[in-house]
């Protein structure tokens, strides 16, 4: 599979997952769906790992930098990521966590020399201006859905989407050289994700410290909700990520999963039956151009 497909593929994952998971991380809030979601994606994970028979590409030197991308990708990134989420709603966040690709370009170019030509250049410009309008610019007077809902200060609901955005830029960064060594993607995508998990409950007294939400009971819509989201997020999402870093370079990689946000905008549309603003969609049609300059 080109690495551009799994990219794009990992980008529409997330783009729908990232709509799954607004209703159940904001009433759970970001640590605990996150926890909850990590489990049933750890088993899922493992599992498929063994029905592939990809544990034995694992090698000892692919452990440490796989247990070094799950903690902070997951433990930390994703945990910040969803208490984003549940702060503000996933259109704002979305903007926040598209700053991972020009983080991930930039430290890129610096550790692995990854060098872009002129038209991909420009094409990334496109993308990540076309991502930024679609978001910015989504709402337009009068819509009223709970996703657009502010809960909590604004400053610290931005800083949940910028430290979940640097926690996926380095977890991708570290990753990256793993994959591109031929290993099985599912299994390497199971150790991230058990020592995600165990860093997650590792972190738990924190989180909760800081936590003053109510407990909300976990009822079975919630489950379905986490275990859909989980599927689609981490099982299908992160693993065409990884698929992709395998055969692409991590920059590249990272714009293109970066249009997950303007995918969006069609969705939020059919759901909430609230059109998105004229700017939306011009920022639509930017990425749509600058994704096909990366492309090429």
């Amino acid at each position: 599979m080109p690495f551009q497909v799994a990219a794009l593929m990992a980008a529409s994952s997330w783009a729908v997952g990232g709509l799954v998971a607004a209703e159940p991380s904001r009433l759970l809030g970001g640590p605990r769906f996150v926890r909850l979601r990590m489990v049933y994606v750890s088993v899922a994970l493992v599992a498929i790992g063994l029905l592939v028979g990809g544990w034995p590409t694992i090698e000892g030197n692919h452990w440490l930098p796989l247990a070094i991308s799950g903690f902070v990708g997951l433990a930390l990134g994703d945990a910040a990521l969803f208490e984003a989420f549940a702060r503000l709603g996933p259109r704002r966040t979305g903007i926040l966590f598209a700053a991972n690709a020009p983080i991930t370009a930039i430290i890129s170019a610096v550790i692995y020399d990854e060098r872009f030509g002129v038209l991909s250049i420009i094409g990334t410009i496109l993308v990540m201006a076309g991502v930024n309008l679609a978001i910015a610019y989504g709402t337009r007077p009068g819509q009223s859905h709970a996703w657009e809902d502010v809960r909590g200060p604004l400053l610290v609901g931005v800083s949940f989407g910028l430290l979940g955005a640097l926690g996926q830029s380095v977890a991708v960064l570290v990753a990256d050289p793993v994959f591109n060594e031929g290993i099985d993607p599912w299994a390497g995508a199971a150790v991230r994700a058990v020592v995600g998990t165990a860093g997650l409950f590792m972190l738990m007294p924190w989180f909760e410290r800081r936590n003053s939400r109510t407990p909300v009971d976990l009822t079975p819509r919630l489950w379905f909700l986490v275990i859909v989201s989980g599927t689609l997020g981490m099982v299908i999402g992160k693993t065409m990520m990884l698929i992709a870093l395998a055969d692409g370079p991590p920059g590249l990689v990272s714009i293109l999963v970066s249009t997950a946000p303007v995918i969006q905008l069609p969705i939020i549309w059919l759901v909430t039956r609230e059109l998105p603003s004229v700017g939306a969609w011009f920022g639509a049609g930017l990425a749509v151009a600058g994704t096909a300059m990366v492309l090429s």
